[in-house]
């Protein structure tokens, strides 16, 4: 007597079906992965360009926010020919220390020092200059340079074109100003305004006010 056994298995076509399934199954799971990274990439960089706009602002305002009438000296040790001056186009000779185009000048104080651990001044000389349509914050560690004065730059905009800049003296706007040491009745302007086209932002206004504005 014989005994017929019936053999289990998947046939070829199933195997194959199966295949393609988790196949599909692989495709979607990769195609939504890197659509996650990819949005999470486009956030990031969003995130990147707000931080750096923020940057600039709160940079802009405690500048100038908190610039002083006070005159310091060049690396020469002479005394630099203005307490606070500005001028788009480039501020004269006698502001040039390194051959950059200097476009605001200004000591300012609100340097923290807690527990005076150091010996050294609250206040600080910042500049702002343009190279490579780059706008750049320079600061000394002493408002008063000499030849070993150190400097930290800062990139604030990178990309920045047609800047414009006003002071309010009074109830005008002009497009530089410089306050002269010794000069009867020299004041800082009531506000400073920067406009600019950023190659990331499109067109920006920043408008800064001074000690001035706020007696």
């Amino acid at each position: 007597m014989s005994t017929t056994h019936a053999e289990a298995g998947f046939s070829l076509i199933e195997i194959l079906v199966a295949t393609a399934v988790f196949a599909v199954v692989g495709v979607i799971s990769v195609t939504l992965l890197s659509a996650t990274i990819t949005a999470q990439d486009v956030n990031d960089q969003a995130l990147a360009r707000i931080n750096a706009l923020d940057r600039a602002r709160v940079l802009l305002r405690e500048d100038i926010g908190q610039a002083v009438q006070r005159a310091s000296r060049a690396q020469d040790g002479t005394t630099r020919p203005a307490l606070f001056a500005g001028d788009v186009n480039g501020l004269d000779d006698r502001f040039v220390e390194d051959g950059d185009d200097i476009i605001l000048s200004m000591t300012r104080r609100g340097r923290s020092n807690p527990g005076l651990i150091r010996a050294r001044s609250s206040l600080v000389h910042v500049q702002y200059i343009l190279r490579d349509d780059q706008l750049i914050r320079r600061v000394s560690d002493h408002p008063d340079a000499s030849p070993l004065t150190r400097w930290a730059e800062q990139v604030v905009i990178d990309g920045a074109d047609d800047l414009e800049l006003g002071f309010l003296v009074g109830a005008n706007w002009q497009s530089r100003l410089a306050t002269r040491p010794g000069q009867e009745g020299a004041s800082l302007p009531r506000a400073v305004r920067l406009r600019l086209t950023s190659q990331q932002w499109g067109d920006l206004e920043f408008l800064v006010l001074t000690a001035e504005a706020r007696l």
